[in-house]
């Protein structure tokens, strides 16, 4: 009887570790996607190309969108809330072709999404 209860907790922890470290490569390949498209995005501002900046940051907010619908269970809402404060910044510095003020916030959200996969990986560090 306690060998099924300890085989039982086990294989608990187990699924447990599995389920959390496929969330983290989950959500580091999202975001990893995104700031790819985030760093051509920024090419295409230098570059003084607005409407196709700007399309491509549309689109990176609506891979977001989706992304967020499932990290929004699993990660702090502060973050998402961050990120999205900083989408609506760039779509509107984006819209007034401001460069400066766009790069900057390009940059910030690039940050912000970079810092996801490092705070919610599972580590011991972030465990104790």
């Amino acid at each position: 009887m306690r060998m099924r209860a300890t085989i039982a907790i086990i294989l608990g922890f187990l699924i447990l570790i599995s389920i959390s470290a496929y969330l983290g490569i989950q959500i580091q390949h999202t975001a990893q996607t995104i700031q790819a498209e985030l760093n051509q995005a920024e090419v295409l501002i230098h570059s003084n190309r607005w409407n196709e900046a700007s399309a491509l940051i549309d689109e990176t907010l609506d891979d977001w969108s989706q992304a967020k619908l499932w990290w929004a269970i699993i990660l702090n809402h502060n973050t998402l809330d961050t990120i999205e404060i900083s989408y609506a910044r760039l779509r509107q510095y984006t819209l007034n072709q401001e460069t400066s003020h766009s790069l900057a916030e390009l940059n910030t959200l690039m940050v912000l999404l970079e810092n996801i996969p490092e705070s919610e990986s599972l580590r011991l560090n972030n465990i104790f």
